[in-house]
């Protein structure tokens, strides 16, 4: 693999880790409006649901990457 392969597979984790942090945020801030009463408890365990789910899907090729670029430093 070259230094190229690396650099792209660190962009893909960055962008991956990017997305993740996004939803992750946005079920902070459901929770947030669920605390302040601008939402209900359906629509809270809707958002959270809905973005669990996407996290749960996302994590797989999170770490198949994180295993890739470790084999790759652990070439040199």
């Amino acid at each position: 693999m070259s230094v190229a392969d690396s650099h792209k597979v660190d962009l893909k984790l960055k962008r991956l880790r990017a997305i993740e942090a996004d939803y992750r945020t946005i079920i902070k801030r459901a929770e947030s409006d669920y605390r302040n009463n601008f939402i209900t408890r359906e629509k809270l365990e809707k958002i959270k649901k809905k973005c669990e789910l996407k996290i749960e899907k996302m994590l797989p090729k999170v770490r198949k990457l994180q295993h890739i670029r470790n084999q790759m430093r652990a070439k040199g």
